[in-house]
């Protein structure tokens, strides 16, 4: 891929901003944290739709799909955009609630760029 233009640096930069303003890195802390539980189906007993735990998770996924919807349409540059953020490891933690709402919801389509944005990086 190119080399990063001062453009993908300010797309950077608006992401972060509105990172903030979701408190994406309190919501993750929380998701790194050992409240988190891994498995779906002992998630939601402890933490249903309309929880505030539930929505943070939600919070979270969302946003990196909307990075990811960028990253696969090639609106955001892959080196910046890895170097930036670990999100492999953000998918990895996620997985198995990405996957219980894919489940229950029946959508398969749900947080896929996130997916595969993460897939992609860990074949970097």
């Amino acid at each position: 891929m190119s080399k990063p233009t001062y453009n993908d640096a300010d797309i950077m930069l608006k992401f972060v901003q509105w990172g903030a303003a979701l408190k994406i890195e309190k919501a993750l802390n929380w998701i790194w944290s050992k409240n988190y539980i891994d498995d779906y189906s002992d998630f939601v007993k402890k933490y249903p739709p309309g929880s505030k735990q539930y929505g943070e998770v939600k919070k979270v996924c969302g946003w990196y799909e909307t990075i990811g919807t960028l990253y696969k349409q090639k609106l955001f540059n892959e080196d910046l955009l890895f170097d930036w953020l670990a999100t492999n490891v953000r998918w990895k933690r996620m997985e198995n609630f990405v996957k219980g709402v894919r489940k229950e919801m029946d959508e398969q389509k749900m947080y896929q760029n996130f997916e595969a944005m993460a897939k992609a990086e860990s074949k970097r």
